[in-house]
């Protein structure tokens, strides 16, 4: 009997999978965090049940899979199992995490102990353990974090501390797809943020057990400050971020000329820093050994430094303070310095998905943030990339010339890879791409691989013994360089571009395309073209909104003719305008007026479109007349609705969190689902 083109095409497609056999067990931490995404996808939230069924499931499926014959079988039932696994995980942190939490804004006096320290250009940024809040209804919240500019220099880890200070909700976004601040909070076990209305009084200092509890986050604080101290001005900031992960001292320019050259993750403790590190401790240590002959006879050079190595990298490890990057970067230099010694094969992707399993066991939030989805990208597709293209090793007797285009070689193909594989959700979270990065990375990584990070930790493991002063002034010297080519870079015309914020669902595709290509081979890893281009025209079809309102229906932005938007202003808020600015991918916000089918007074705006007529109602008294020319009101005055004209209410502004809607399309997207709250949801029935 013949077969069919689908039947043929099916068999085609086992037949590769099946050669491609040894490469199944990258499925592995794809299955697992496809179970996360479920859980943080989900539209409402789940009933508690769901966390004990799925670990059930996620048992069951182990187990069958470990008394299963069949190749196939079993591949199925282990990824069963761990997208099971990944679902349970992530609703029990949710679950483990669920606090009071502020709902509408208040001014307390709030005691707690101080659990961390920020440094900032003023004052700094104190995360609280809440023991007492005067002033708010309600149990408080657990954790709260207040910022203050006025800092005690004799304040400590550990100390219990008064202040009074208004704290605010975690916001939410400010439209749809936007960056949902108050999730991250949440997973950051934060109930409020907020600031202080007046000194932070020291009530007790902590005692001998509490500094030991404390001793980690007291000394990276107390590396900050001295470095600061020590190295004034701008360099002093990026030194302390690079050494302890505080970038409260890094300037609002600093970051904003890193960010436009390309140079941002220079400023994040990463895989770069953590590998330089680990790298220049193995390479002084072997040679080192190699370099005393009597020594060299007795022991294994390379062994000797990749446990030296380790311990570098496990120290730096704590002082950055084990955020997401810097747990994947070690995670993978452990691998790798520990296949060493056992004389093994290291950088494989199957190191890259062990990394990614154990970050995500550890905290399954981490698949949303930025940090988990740039990291694991730039390093998945460098590895990938020079797994199937071995570079052959370099002729020394090409001389200096030869190794110098060599080396520049490989530092632009290593930037344009990692560019690509993360331009999709620099631009999902941040909405700005730079265009120089290739230039200033060609500067800036040779200075920090060999001038700024070996001097930086020199300096540390000198700071006990007073002699790191001369040592940071150096590596200072070689910071002024970088943030100099970051000035410079970021300032030409055309350094970056803003962009509308994609669609969520296209980055998901784009993301299933890049893992399918890199997972696989030959033809099968071709076939990842046809998600790539679907997710492609996805992005290049999506329309951004014609009209934005905030929660509270005091801000509305409209789209002008030209693609900017003017503003519509009852009251500003520095947080909404900034989401709206990068969500929509504009640089600033126009005056109302300047597009045809636009039209504002004193009382509210018309917009006309293809779908037909929006009224915005700023005032009660524009609500009649709007009920009876426009398709759609947007009352934002007050809570009556029109008799016979969709409207859309305050008070279900606030409900939903703000909404967003096309002219041509009069069904507005909300940011909220309609009555629904998610745990890290605020209550949509409390208004201030």
């Amino acid at each position: 009997m013949r077969r069919g083109p689908s039947a043929w095409f099916a068999a085609a497609v086992v037949a590769e999978l099946a050669a491609q056999r040894e490469r199944w067990i990258l499925l592995l931490p794809v299955a697992f965090a496809g179970g996360i995404a479920v859980y943080h996808g989900w539209p409402i939230e789940p009933p508690v049940a769901w966390a004990w069924v799925t670990t059930g499931v996620a048992l069951i499926a182990a187990v069958a899979a470990a008394r299963a014959t069949g190749v196939w079988r079993r591949a199925v039932l282990v990824l069963v199992a761990a997208a099971s696994f990944g679902f349970a995980l992530a609703q029990a942190q949710a679950l483990r995490l669920d606090q009071p939490r502020l709902q509408a804004p208040r001014v307390a006096f709030v005691s707690g102990v101080v659990e961390l320290v920020e440094p900032r250009a003023e004052g700094a940024r104190l995360t609280l353990r809440v023991t007492a809040a005067d002033g708010l209804r309600g149990p408080p919240p657990e954790r709260v974090r207040v910022t203050t500019r006025n800092l005690d220099a004799d304040l400590h880890v550990g100390d219990r501390v008064r202040v009074r200070a208004r704290l605010l909700p975690p916001s939410e976004p400010v439209m749809p797809g936007a960056f949902d601040f108050a999730r991250w909070a949440y997973f950051k076990d934060l109930g409020a943020v907020g600031y202080a209305l007046g000194d932070v009084e020291r009530l007790a200092a902590a005692s001998s057990a509490e500094r030991a509890r404390w001793g980690v986050a007291e000394l990276r604080f107390a590396i900050a400050r001295h470095v600061v101290t020590v190295v004034p001005g701008d360099a002093g900031g990026v030194a302390a971020a690079m050494l302890t992960g505080l970038r409260g001292d890094v300037p609002e320019h600093v970051w904003t000329n890193m960010q436009g050259a390309g140079l941002a993750h220079l400023l994040a403790i990463s895989g770069l820093h953590l590998g330089l590190v680990a790298g220049t401790v193995f390479v002084v240590v072997r040679y080192g050994i190699c370099l005393l002959p009597w020594l060299a006879v007795r022991v294994q050079a390379h062994r000797v430094a990749a446990v030296v190595g380790l311990l570098a990298a496990t120290l730096y490890l704590v002082l950055a303070g084990a955020t997401v990057p810097t747990q994947r970067a070690f995670l993978m230099i452990a691998v790798v310095l520990v296949a060493m010694l056992l004389d093994r094969e290291a950088i494989s992707l199957r190191l890259v998905a062990f990394a990614a399993v154990v970050v995500l066991a550890i905290d399954p939030a981490a698949l949303y943030g930025a940090s988990f989805q740039m990291s694991f990208a730039a390093v998945t597709s460098l590895v990938a990339v020079y797994e199937r293209w071995r570079w052959r090793p370099v002729d020394r007797e090409a001389g200096a010339p030869g190794l110098l285009l060599t080396y520049v070689l490989g530092v632009a193909v290593t930037t344009v890879i990692a560019t690509l594989a993360t331009a999709p959700f620099a631009a999902f979270h941040f909405g700005r791409l730079p265009a120089h990065g290739i230039v200033a990375n060609l500067v800036a990584v040779p200075l920090m691989a060999f001038w700024i990070m070996p001097l930086a930790f020199l300096a540390l493991l000198l700071m006990p013994l007073g002699l790191d002063a001369p040592i940071l002034g150096l590596a200072a010297a070689g910071i002024d360089l970088v943030l100099a080519t970051a000035a410079a870079t970021s300032g030409w015309p055309g350094a970056f571009f803003d962009v509308a914020h994609p669609p969520g669902g296209a980055i998901a595709l784009l993301t299933v395309a890049g893992l399918w290509a890199v997972l696989w081979r030959g033809r099968l890893a071709r076939a990842a073209i046809v998600p790539a281009l679907a997710a492609v025209l996805w992005i290049l079809g999506s329309r951004p909104p014609d009209l934005v309102v905030d929660r509270a229906g005091s801000m509305a932005a409209m789209r002008q003719a030209d693609g900017g938007y003017a503003l519509v202003v009852e009251r500003r808020s520095g947080f909404v305008l900034r989401g709206w600015r990068r969500a929509l991918g504009i640089e600033a916000f126009a005056e109302p007026g300047g597009s045809t089918g636009v039209r504002c007074d004193d009382r509210g705006c018309r917009l006309v479109g293809a779908g037909g007529t929006v009224a915005l109602a700023l005032r009660p008294n524009a609500l009649l007349r709007d009920c009876i020319e426009a398709d759609l009101v947007v009352n934002v005055a007050t809570d009556v609705p029109c008799s016979a004209t969709p409207t859309i209410t305050r008070g279900e502004l606030w409900s939903r969190g703000g909404l967003a809607l096309r002219l041509d399309d009069l069904a507005p997207r909300f940011v909220l689902p309609a009555d629904t709250r998610r745990l890290w949801q605020r209550d949509a029935s409390r208004r201030p």
